[in-house]
């Protein structure tokens, strides 16, 4: 049964969709399954195109409808009697945002699947996405594969670091060669072998890469020895990161992967598909991948889809690396490049070869980091960083954040403080919380300038 027929009745799935009714007009609460189903009826006309019939579930209270997108016009049906090519479930706030250009569709579809596996796309992949890229104001057009581009002018490794930057420029990543010497490579190779070995043996690994989970993932490297912690003082990283993201840029992440045979491509994404909505038009991030072994196509190399990172530009099916090439490059190579490059983890298919990387992913200083290093350190790393460290970590003001108590003057280190100011009024004359507001003398109370004056290390500022 086609939806025009249902939407005559007065509990019709979406009952004045076409009634002129304005997506998240103010009056009554809203019914955004409703709303959501108003939405995929206007957007019908742009999908015929997809030639598939999707399942939908956005919690209407009659179930699901199915998006026949095979004829012109589309239709939502109530019923249907065959296999869709895909099911989707969706929150119908996504679809809404979607529509208004709020939300990339790749990060609405799967994000929730992390905590719910039922709200995984079935079927084939492609539909589901184009759907979903056909409710947004802009959709996006594929990558350029490879094949159509002249793969001599593509990124090769070389010292020449101002070639690098004129290939993230072009190409969105470049290969820096020989960016560690061999005992370098040797030691976080070493460091990071034994590491892995150490949080399975313990239980605390953290795998991915297929149904088997091949791969290995280590979290927060700057808590896991000091060839680590040292490691982020390499010069390479002053000599690339200010230039791209300004001086006061962030540690976003600091982790390793090891890509272990069996395992299955990576998602295709971004490196900032956290940052909603979708920004195309600038680059918040950049990453390095220090190469701790050969790394080639058939080992694992990561895949990445040259020129991508310019324009509106998305895979169809984020789980298909067709079309894209490996970054290769021998022990010692770093691949850097910016985030908005699509980009996944390679399939390694060589018996018995682990393929270890170290990634280092640093952001504009004003994004929210991805590990909360000030919770995450452990508390004889953090007293024993470096001030250049700490300042990559986040605890140097920039000018404008960082601070402790509203003071964010540029240059200066905060830490944690032992008495934050809390409530002076008399209403709180007897809480508990004013009583512990003491000085460091434990017997009068606390000013605010000795508070002040508490916010930096040494007392500085």
């Amino acid at each position: 049964m086609a939806l025009e027929a249902i939407n005559g009745a007065t509990s019709g799935l979406a009952n004045g969709v076409t009634n002129g009714v304005k997506h998240g007009s103010s009056g009554k609460k809203k019914d955004l399954s409703r709303e959501a189903l108003s939405i995929v009826q206007e957007k019908l006309p742009d999908m015929k195109a997809i030639g598939a019939v999707l399942e939908l579930d956005i919690g209407l209270p009659q179930g699901p409808v199915w998006i026949d997108m095979r004829n012109n016009p589309c239709q939502v049906l109530e019923e249907y009697d065959g296999e869709p090519n895909s099911s989707v479930k969706v929150k119908p706030l996504y679809i809404k945002r979607f529509y208004e250009g709020a939300m990339d569709p790749r990060y609405g579809l799967f994000k929730d699947g992390f905590f719910d596996e039922t709200s995984l796309p079935k079927g084939e992949i492609r539909v589901a996405v184009k759907f979903a890229d056909m409710l947004t104001p802009n959709p996006p057009t594929n990558p350029t594969p490879v094949s159509a581009l002249d793969s001599k002018r593509l990124p090769k490794p070389t010292e020449d670091l101002d070639q690098v930057r004129r290939d993230v420029k072009e190409w969105g990543y470049g290969l820096i060669a020989n960016a560690m010497s061999p005992r370098e490579v040797h030691i976080m190779k070493e460091a990071l072998r034994q590491q892995a070995a150490g949080e399975m043996e313990n239980g605390v690994a953290n795998r991915d890469g297929g149904p088997n989970a091949p791969n290995q993932r280590i979290w927060t490297l700057i808590n896991k020895g000091q060839e680590f912690l040292d490691f982020l003082e390499h010069p390479l990283i002053d000599e690339m990161i200010p230039d791209l993201l300004g001086d006061n840029f962030l540690v976003h992440s600091y982790t390793a992967n090891i890509a272990r045979d069996g395992n299955v491509p990576m998602m295709l994404h971004t490196d900032q598909v956290g940052i909603q909505p979708p920004i195309r038009s600038m680059f918040y991030g950049v990453n390095i991948m220090w190469f701790l072994a050969d790394i080639n196509a058939d080992n694992g190399g990561t895949r990445v889809y040259p020129g991508s990172h310019m324009g509106n530009i998305a895979p169809e099916d984020p789980f298909s690396i067709e079309g894209s090439v490996a970054a290769e490059g021998p022990a010692g190579t770093a691949l850097i490049f910016e985030s908005r490059l699509w980009h996944a983890t390679g399939p390694n298919r060589v018996k018995d070869f682990e393929r270890p990387v170290v990634l280092m992913f640093f952001m504009r200083s004003f994004i929210r980091q991805q590990e909360n290093n000030f919770l995450a350190i452990r508390p004889e790393v953090e007293a024993n960083l470096s001030d250049k460290v700490r300042k990559m970590l986040g605890y140097m003001t920039d000018g404008a954040f960082g601070g402790v108590e509203g003071e964010v003057r540029e240059g200066h280190f905060v830490e944690r403080l032992t008495n934050p100011v809390g409530p002076f009024r008399d209403t709180h004359k007897h809480n508990k919380y004013r009583a512990g507001l003491k000085s460091y003398d434990g017997t009068t109370p606390i000013t605010k300038e000795q508070t002040l004056n508490s916010l930096y290390v040494g007392g500085r500022g």
